[in-house]
């Protein structure tokens, strides 16, 4: 990089600095790299590997962003993300398909998912150098925001995230009018049922460990495609998406039962659960306020069993005596 070119390089970055989340990052490197002459289009993945068989190099699920909820392994890039996944090549490399140039940027180490930038255009020697320091600097910011996003304990993204994405699933259903009865998605809000007596009996360093084991079955039951947070202490969200009702409590029972099931370092545990469907016409904090009373109505009738509120109506949780956690 010449000296002409450092200055455009430093104003660049500093474009890419001004953001602090992955969400904000990456559309202002989209958008940069879209004034470009010779790029034609970018598209940006997190990339999840459904299976370990190196037989199998394609077994793999595909979010696109701007956040998509839909099927990202049959739009028009997936010979491109079929060929990423399948090369060893990490960085910034080309590639040439159907008469088409591309660039491919690929972030696979200390990030979690792995992250695919897919650039269609032709682009200069001065250019391409100037492209590759840009895209130096943006794997470290997407490293570093990573681990901002991400809980300490249990390394499952953090309640500031969670309110990120939410509104991105939010604004997917604004712009594709679904019908609730069909395929939606749903927010559901777990407990670990008396978590306050693992800490006062056994210490907060079991505490510790049963929230760490807690959120590595969260991480083994739900799909790739939903998302799972530690919303606080030993409260949990998942955000489950693209599911039928039935299918919806289908997979909710049978994480319930899989904590059920599961053998502690002192015994066992269960979990309660509220969920509620995604609806884009109410804010998030009344869409967790429906998830939070079907969750009170859980602990109140029993625990270790799931509720469902439909958002006719909702309970305060300040009128009950009754202690429930």
């Amino acid at each position: 990089m010449d000296n002409q070119e450092l200055p455009e390089a430093y104003l660049l970055s500093l474009r890419l600095l001004e953001h602090k989340s992955y969400q904000e990052l990456t559309h202002q490197l989209i958008i940069i790299l879209l004034e470009w002459p010779g790029i034609i289009d970018v598209a940006a993945y997190e990339i999840f590997m459904l299976t370990r068989d190196v037989n199998k190099p394609d077994d793999y699920s595909a979010r696109r962003f701007p956040l998509s909820l839909d099927d990202c392994t049959k739009d028009e890039n997936q010979g491109l993300l079929t060929f990423a996944i399948q090369c060893s090549h990490s960085g910034l490399y080309s590639h040439h398909m159907d008469g088409d140039e591309y660039l491919i940027f690929d972030i696979r180490e200390n990030v979690k998912p792995r992250r695919l930038l897919i650039i269609k255009g032709n682009v200069s020697d001065d250019q391409l150098t100037l492209l590759t320091g840009l895209l130096q600097v943006y794997e470290r910011l997407v490293i570093l925001l990573d681990s901002k996003e991400r809980d300490n304990l249990t390394h499952l993204h953090n309640r500031q995230t969670m309110d990120i994405i939410l509104n991105q699933v939010f604004e997917y259903y604004q712009r594709n009018d679904a019908n609730i009865d069909e395929k939606h998605s749903w927010v559901a809000l777990l407990d670990i049922d008396h978590f306050k007596d693992v800490n006062d009996t056994f210490g907060h360093l079991y505490g510790d460990e049963v929230l760490i084991m807690f959120s590595n079955l969260m991480e083994k039951t739900f799909r790739y495609s939903d998302f799972i947070f530690r919303y606080g202490g030993e409260e949990f969200i998942v955000i489950i998406n693209r599911l039928s009702k039935a299918d919806v409590v289908m997979v909710l029972e049978r994480f319930r039962k899989v904590v059920e099931e599961h053998g502690f370092s002192f015994g066992s545990i269960t979990v309660s659960i509220g969920y509620t469907f995604v609806n884009p016409k109410v804010s998030q904090r009344v869409l967790l306020e429906y998830a939070d009373s079907a969750l009170y109505a859980a602990k109140k009738n029993g625990r270790n069993r799931i509720e469902y509120n439909d958002q006719t109506s909702y309970e305060s949780n300040g009128v009950d005596d009754v202690e429930l956690y």
